[in-house]
């Protein structure tokens, strides 16, 4: 029962950080359309986004899959 208690805390502590992942992507974007201007603030912001966007992607898939061992587990 442990294991499965483990797993459990496991999976909430990634859905947090997918959390403030999505929260940071946003807020990003949000930047972005206020200060539409071209610049090197843009460019990184751009970067940002897309690089938040990849691990929010990677981080979903990766809590999918311990759902699912954890189904295993039980």
């Amino acid at each position: 029962m442990a294991k499965l208690d483990r797993a459990k805390e496991y999976i909430g502590f990634l859905k947090a950080i997918f959390i403030m992942l999505v929260a940071i992507d946003s807020s990003l974007i949000a930047w972005l359309f206020k200060n539409s201007t071209f610049s090197f603030n843009s460019i990184l912001v751009i970067i940002g986004i897309s690089v938040s966007s990849i691990v929010i992607i990677i981080l979903f898939k990766y809590v999918l899959k311990k759902i699912v061992e954890l189904e295993e587990i039980v």
